[in-house]
Order: structure tokens, then C-alpha cells, then sequence
């Protein structure tokens, strides 16, 4: 007797155990309003960490973009070393009556890796992002031509622009893509091969000087309100 009556009582108990289970409330789900506000808190974050990781994107390009115009320099300067010191003309025409411009005349010096000729923020051009400074680099091409710079002729060669960012119309705006020859703030453009500066880093241009050395200017530092206009173009 005992015996069944501890069997009833174990029974009794695990029934128990199983209504409690049954009936036991289950965990709270979120309310619309608390998943609004957790919405809301992603939303909030997502607009304060893209601009950041947007900034951080566009500096690795100005960093890629600083290199390959320091990369060019170099190619300047050992074009010239071939040369008898004599630069590079922005173009010239060859003997089959074609044009050949100054990244061809780099590529021996950089493998033929084409694409140190572009910016990587520059979406337009195919084949050229940056331009020669036109007081300091002559263009064989023009009408009545002077001949090649000597490089050892620059005065100033740290505060003198070589090459940049290049690809604007005279509004510093509308884009000229692949063009090659960055005219000097006090001239004008005059063909297809023209241009002026484009800002393309957080309103700023990568820079080559004739010493070889790289900068990242805004417009008003080196090109627009000089004096005088083309002091940081002049040889």
C-alpha cells in the first residue's frame, strides 16, 4: 500500500510539472514600437559611420592617385637623363603623320603599366587623367613651336607645378576627360588636348613639381587669385 500510494503521489507531482509547463507564459516578443526604435538606432548609426568609411575609400584613392603622378615624375626625370636633360614635349607628330603624346612617351619608363596614367577617383577618362604643365613642357604640335625645355633651366624647380589632376573646362567644372596638357591659369584653352584642373580629392588636386616632390592643393593655393596668375607655372 505504501508503495502505490508513493506511485500516486510521484504521478500527481509530474502531472503537475507538466500543466505547469503547458501553461507557462512564453517569453515577451518585441513590440512594433521597440523595433521601430531599434530601426531607428541602425538607421542613426548607418548615416554617421558611411560618410567615415566613404572619407577613409577616397583617401586610399588621393594616396593611389599621389603615387602615380610621383611615379610619372620619375619618368620625367629619367626620360631627360636619356635625353641630354631635355623634357619631354607634351606631343609631337611621328613620321606616319600620328600624333604621339606624353604618357606614350613615359610608358618604357613605368613597363607599360597604363593605368598609372589614370586617377583612380577619375570615372570618366580612359586613358589619361593628368596633364603636363603647358609653360613648362612644349607641345610640338602647336603652330610655330619652341623647341624642348632643358631641365636644369627651372629657377624655381620645388615651387614650379611639372603635372596634376587634369580635366576641367575654363568654369573648373565641366569635365574634359583625357585630355593631357593643364593650361596655365592666365591662358587659354585652345584645342582638344587642353584643360584646366581638376579638384577630384575632397576639392583638392594631386601635384608633381619639377623637383620631383608631390602635393595635394586646392585650386585657390596654386591656380585661381595668384599673383602673379601663373606664378606657380612659369619656369
Amino acid at each position: 500500500m505504501v508503495k502505490n500510494a508513493g506511485n500516486v503521489v510521484c504521478s500527481g507531482v509530474m502531472a503537475g510539472t507538466r500543466r505547469e509547463r503547458k501553461f507557462a507564459r512564453k517569453p515577451p516578443a518585441f513590440t512594433l514600437v521597440e523595433l521601430l526604435v531599434v530601426i531607428a538606432i541602425i538607421g542613426l548609426l548607418a548615416a554617421l559611420l558611411l560618410p567615415v568609411l566613404a572619407g577613409a575609400k577616397e583617401k586610399g584613392r588621393q594616396t593611389a592617385c599621389i603615387n602615380n603622378v610621383r611615379q610619372q615624375a620619375l619618368a620625367v626625370f629619367m626620360y631627360a637623363q636619356d635625353q641630354n636633360d631635355l623634357l619631354p614635349p607634351v606631343a609631337y607628330t611621328a613620321t606616319n603623320g600620328d600624333d604621339v603624346n606624353w604618357p606614350a612617351l613615359l610608358d618604357p619608363y613605368i613597363n607599360y603599366i597604363s593605368k598609372t596614367h589614370l586617377c583612380p577617383s577619375d570615372r570618366s577618362s580612359k586613358q589619361s587623367s593628368f596633364g603636363l604643365n603647358e609653360l613648362a613642357f612644349v607641345d610640338l604640335t602647336d603652330p610655330m613651336p619652341t623647341g624642348p625645355r632643358h631641365l636644369a633651366e627651372f629657377v624655381s624647380p620645388t615651387k614650379t607645378v611639372m603635372m596634376g589632376d587634369l580635366g576641367t573646362d575654363d568654369d573648373l567644372q565641366t569635365p574634359r576627360p583625357d585630355t593631357i596638357k593643364m593650361v596655365a591659369p592666365d591662358s587659354d584653352i585652345n584645342d582638344d588636348e587642353d584643360a584646366r584642373p581638376m579638384a577630384r580629392h575632397s576639392v583638392r588636386c594631386d601635384l608633381g613639381f619639377m623637383d620631383g616632390h608631390g602635393e595635394h592643393l586646392r585650386l585657390g593655393q596654386f591656380y585661381t587669385n595668384q599673383t602673379p596668375a601663373d606664378k606657380w607655372f612659369t619656369p
